[in-house]
């Protein structure tokens, strides 16, 4: 899947794991955009959860209509499927 992303980041290169903070700030660096910038999609409702505390705009992908986990955190959209990505502004 490499060749339809121009970015890919892995916790590997961290040797830690979400939700730390320095995982998500890897793709800040990187890009060089503001957290608030950046989309973060996810079909596991933690890993929004953690992203969304993080400060970075999440998409849950819900394409089984589960019931979100209760974390105290939404996402600013859920989707059914990738094609429900809104564009980018």
């Amino acid at each position: 899947m490499a060749h339809f992303f121009k970015n890919i980041f892995s916790v590997d290169a961290l040797r830690m794991y979400k939700p730390r903070p320095e995982v998500y700030q890897l793709a800040v660096t990187s890009l060089g955009v503001p957290k608030e910038a950046i989309g973060f999609v996810s079909s596991n409702y933690w890993d929004i959860a953690g992203a969304t505390s993080y400060g970075f705009r999440t998409y849950w992908l819900n394409r089984h209509s589960l019931v979100p986990d209760e974390l105290g955190l939404a996402p600013a959209a859920t989707l059914h499927t990738l094609s429900d990505l809104p564009p980018l502004p």
